[in-house]
């Protein structure tokens, strides 16, 4: 992977000022490669400088933002002698799309009345536990935890003090309101989008907060007709995993530049913990206007335990550990504190927010 370039180095090589680089982002355009956690400090990669600098060219021509990013996704020289067919075009088939939905709006709301549980659905018992702890380095505690069953979430602010905090409690408040029935992985995916909108535009309109993000993990339990089954989001390196049958399996995929090596086969999933760009995301509400987050809906079979944890847990104990902690048999509220005791053992060099959910069928 080549060396990241700090926002300074990137705009005095690609002839973009910083706010021009954040404005550029706005439009989906040059999104950072990875942010730095604690600092909220942007960082892109030498790759990015020939797009920048053909970017700031199209712009001199008179190009708008929008135009530019579609040209962009299917670049070619006989494209800059078709800008107006091609508007022509895209203006056509987002009218078709519109008049699409408008026809099926309706039965949508024929189809979307029916509440969950209702009609033979399985139903599920739900039982939480949560603990959250600053940890013996940081100043503040910038995790938040959200606890609203069915619903379930953690978020690990990023940027220094206020900025993390106000991003965690934002992204998990608007998620929450955000969550409309029927509950499904589509609406929770909605929501987070509600919620990256939510954390850039707070940081957009205030300039004490420029650079403020966070991770998102969140969980749903949904009630089905045949079985059960999980509605799972995430966005950075918050985790959720399952414990059933004494096997853990994390359900999240880490959006960090060190997994992208892992996943490029350059390091050893062993080494995540010690490598200096550990904390270095390239995912994570209020890089950008728009982030999307993975999305998974695994079933489930009788008894479950699911974790939601910050990276402060997975940073300072292993898989074997936390396996540990879940298998004991103990409440949901004690194998939550548990946890955060184990990672403040461990050396408590960062916040912890965990949360365990007991599922059980009825």
């Amino acid at each position: 992977m080549d060396e990241l370039l700090g926002i300074g180095e990137f705009s005095a090589r690609s002839g973009l000022s910083a706010k021009v680089l954040r404005s550029y982002a706005a439009a989906g355009l040059l999104v950072p490669a990875a942010v730095d956690p604690w600092s909220g400090y942007r960082h892109y990669a030498p790759s990015q400088l020939p797009e920048a600098r053909l970017i700031l060219l199209l712009r001199q021509a008179g190009i708008s933002l929008n135009e530019i990013a579609a040209f962009l996704k299917d670049p070619s020289p006989g494209q800059l002698h078709r800008w107006e067919q091609a508007l022509d075009l895209e203006v056509a088939s987002r009218r078709h799309a519109l008049g699409e939905a408008n026809a099926r709006l309706g039965l949508l709301a024929t189809t979307t009345g029916n509440p969950a549980g209702q009609n033979g659905d399985t139903l599920m018992i739900v039982t939480p536990g949560a603990a959250t702890d600053r940890g013996k380095v940081r100043p503040t505690n910038q995790d938040a935890l959200l606890i609203n069953p069915p619903l379930f979430a953690v978020a690990d602010g990023l940027g220094e003090s206020p900025r993390g905090e106000v991003a965690s409690h934002l992204a998990l408040d608007t998620l929450k309101a955000g969550l409309t029935a029927p509950l499904s992985a589509g609406a929770l995916a909605e929501a987070t989008r509600e919620a990256a909108r939510a954390v850039w535009g707070r940081a957009d309109a205030e300039p004490s907060l420029e650079g403020m993000g966070t991770t998102l993990s969140a969980v749903a339990v949904v009630d089905g007709a045949e079985q059960a089954h999980l509605a799972v989001v995430n966005v950075g390196d918050s985790r959720a995993y399952l414990f059933q049958d004494g096997q853990l399996a994390q359900l999240t995929r880490d959006h960090s530049v060190v997994q992208d090596l892992i996943d490029a086969g350059e390091l050893s999933p062993e080494q995540w913990r010690t490598h200096p760009r550990r904390a270095l995301l390239t995912r994570a509400l209020g890089m950008a206007p728009v982030v999307e987050a993975d999305i998974s809906t695994p079933t489930l079979a009788g008894r479950a335990r699911v974790l939601l944890c910050t990276d402060g847990l997975t940073a300072q104990a292993d898989d074997t550990q936390i396996a540990a902690v879940l298998s004991a048999g103990t409440s949901p509220e004690q194998a939550a504190a548990e946890l955060v005791q184990l990672a403040d053992r461990n050396g408590g060099q960062d916040n912890t927010a965990v949360i365990v959910i007991d599922i059980t069928p009825s």
